[in-house]
C-alpha cells in the first residue's frame, strides 16, 4: 500500500497504471471532466485499447457534460472499450425535465471512485477525475487522499466493480437513442487527444508531475526518496448498487452498516476527516455519547472560507454548538493550505485549497479511506466505496500527521467560550507563534455568512 496524498503523485500513478496495463483497465467515477487531467487520461486509455487492453469506463451521469458525453460515445466505438453510465438521465438535452418528473431516482448517484489495472493494482480514495483533484488548477485545488494497493484487495475492488457494471441501474451508452457516434468520430477524437497531449508536453503541470515523488522513484531520478510502503489486512466495503433504486438498508447492504462495527468497538479515539460533515441530531448524539464513554473524538472539516459546498456547511454549522458542548474537538481547514500546486514556483497565482479527503481513524489501529462523507447523502442516498485498512502504522501516521501536527498550522480550532456574556463560538488560529481569535467565520464576507445562515434554517438536512 502506498499513500497518494499529493495531487501530482496521484495523477502520475494513474497514468502509469494505464501506460503499463497489458490486459485490462477498469475505472469507476462520480465525476470525469474534459479538462487537462481528464483528456490526458482518456488519451492514454485509447492508446492502451489500441494495443489490445480491455477498457471499461463506468461513470455516474450527473456530471457528464456535453463534451464528455461526446467523447464517451466516440470511445465506445473502439472494439476494446465499453462505456456505461449509472442511473442515466432519460432526457439527454433537457435534464431539468428528469429532475421534475423523476426526481426520486435522479437524486440517487454513484459516488464511488476506483481505478484498477490488470487485476494487479488498484487506486481507491476520494478523488474524482478533474484538474482540481490533482493539483492542476491554478485557482483552486482539493486536498485529498487515495491509496495505491496490490494483492487480494484488487480482486475485491474488481468484484465491486463487476457488481455495479452488471447492475440494473447501469446502462451501456450504445443503447442511447441519440448516440450516433461512428468510427469517424473515434478517429477524430484520437487525433485531437494526441495533439492535445503533445501540446502540453513541457507545460508547467508536466514539469510539476516530473517533480513528483512517484515519477522520481519510477524513473530513478537521483535524490528520490525511498517509498514508504504499508502491509496488512484490508477489506473493501461498499453500498449495494440497488441503493440507487431506492432499496432500504433493511433490503440491501449499505456501506454505513459495514462501517458501524469499527466505530462501535473504539475505546480510546475516533478521528474523522470529512469535507462535508453533516452529523444531524442522531450523529451528533452518537459522537457526544462516545465522548461520555471516554473516547476522544476529533473532527476535521472545511471552514466556511474553504468549502465548495455552502449547503453542506450549513448543515454542519447547525450542529456545531451541540458538538462542542458534547466535548467533540472541531477543526476547520483554512483556504490557504499548501498543496503541491500552491508550492510550485511555476504557478502564476496562489491556488486556493479545500478539503476533499474522506478518512476515519479508529483507535489509531484501523483506518477507512474512500468516498464516504459523514453526511446523510453518503449514508442514505448515494452509493459509496472505501477500504478499511487494519494497519496500525498507517492509521498512526495519518492520525498524527493530521491531528497532532497539520491542524496546528493549517486549521482553525473551534472552541466554545463563556466570558460572562453567554456561550459563543470562537475560531483560534496560531500564526507565527501567536494565538489569534475570531468571533466570526474567518476569511469570509458578510454575504457568505448570510447565505450559510439562511441555508441552515431550511428543512433540507436529509439531502445534504
Amino acid at each position: 500500500m502506498y499513500l497518494l496524498n499529493e495531487g501530482t503523485n496521484a495523477f502520475f500513478a494513474r497514468m502509469s497504471l494505464v501506460e503499463l496495463a497489458e490486459r485490462s483497465i477498469d475505472v469507476q467515477y462520480y465525476i470525469w471532466r474534459a479538462d487537462l487531467v481528464g483528456k490526458l487520461l482518456f488519451n492514454a486509455m485509447l492508446k492502451a485499447a489500441d494495443r489490445g487492453v480491455r477498457v471499461r469506463i463506468l461513470l455516474d451521469d450527473i456530471s457528464t457534460s456535453t463534451e464528455v458525453e461526446g467523447m464517451l460515445y466516440a470511445m465506445d466505438q473502439h472494439e476494446n472499450i465499453e462505456v456505461r453510465l449509472y442511473n442515466p438521465f432519460a432526457s439527454r438535452t433537457m435534464r431539468f425535465v428528469d429532475y421534475v418528473l423523476d426526481g426520486f431516482r435522479i437524486n440517487r448517484r454513484m459516488h464511488n471512485k476506483s481505478f484498477s489495472a490488470d487485476e494487479q493494482m488498484t487506486i481507491v480514495g476520494g478523488r474524482n477525475i478533474g484538474n482540481e483533484y490533482f493539483s492542476a488548477d491554478k485557482n483552486s485545488n482539493f486536498s485529498d487522499l487515495d491509496v495505491l494497493s496490490a494483492g487480494p484487495i484488487v480482486n475485491e475492488v474488481g468484484v465491486q466493480f463487476d457488481i455495479y457494471w452488471n447492475s440494473k441501474v447501469v446502462f451501456p451508452v450504445k443503447v442511447f437513442s441519440h448516440n450516433n457516434a461512428s468510427a469517424d468520430e473515434l478517429n477524430k477524437l484520437k487525433k485531437e487527444l494526441v495533439t492535445f497531449a503533445a501540446e502540453r508536453k513541457g507545460s508547467s503541470y508536466d514539469l510539476d508531475v516530473q517533480d513528483s515523488e512517484v515519477y522520481r522513484r519510477i524513473n530513478n531520478v537521483p535524490g528520490a526518496k525511498k517509498a514508504r510502503l504499508f502491509h496488512g489486512e484490508m477489506q473493501v466495503i461498499y453500498d449495494d448498487p440497488a441503493k440507487g433504486l431506492g432499496r432500504s438498508e433493511t433490503e440491501v447492504v449499505y456501506l454505513k452498516t459495514l462501517l458501524r462495527p469499527h466505530l462501535e468497538k473504539v475505546i480510546d479515539s475516533f478521528e474523522l476527516i470529512s469535507p462535508y460533515f453533516v452529523p444531524g441530531d442522531r450523529g451528533t448524539e452518537y459522537l457526544t455519547n462516545l465522548v461520555k464513554k471516554g473516547v476522544k473524538v476529533r473532527a476535521l472539516t472545511n471552514s466556511l472560507s474553504s468549502t465548495d459546498g455552502i449547503l453542506a456547511q450549513s448543515g454542519y454549522a447547525r450542529q456545531r454548538l451541540n458538538l462542542l458542548r458534547g466535548g467533540v474537538e472541531l477543526y476547520e481547514i483554512k483556504s490557504d493550505i499548501k498543496t503541491d500546486a500552491s508550492r510550485s514556483l511555476r504557478r502564476g497565482a496562489k491556488a486556493k485549497s479545500a478539503l476533499h479527503t474522506k478518512t476515519y481513524i479508529f483507535d489509531r489501529k484501523e483506518i477507512f479511506i474512500g468516498s464516504f462523507n459523514f453526511d446523510p447523502r453518503s449514508a442514505n442516498i448515494n452509493s459509496e466505496v472505501g477500504v478499511v485498512y487494519s494497519v496500525p502504522e498507517m492509521a498512526e501516521l495519518i492520525g498524527s500527521s493530521v491531528f497532532d501536527e497539520a491542524v496546528k498550522e493549517h486549521a482553525y480550532k473551534v472552541e466554545l467560550v463563556d466570558d460572562g456574556g453567554g456561550e459563543r463560538i470562537v475560531w483560534v488560529e496560531t500564526k507565527d507563534g501567536k494565538e489569534i481569535r475570531y468571533t466570526k467565520d474567518p476569511e469570509t464576507s458578510a454575504w457568505r455568512r448570510f447565505n450559510e445562515s439562511v441555508y441552515s434554517i431550511l428543512p433540507i438536512e436529509s439531502q445534504l
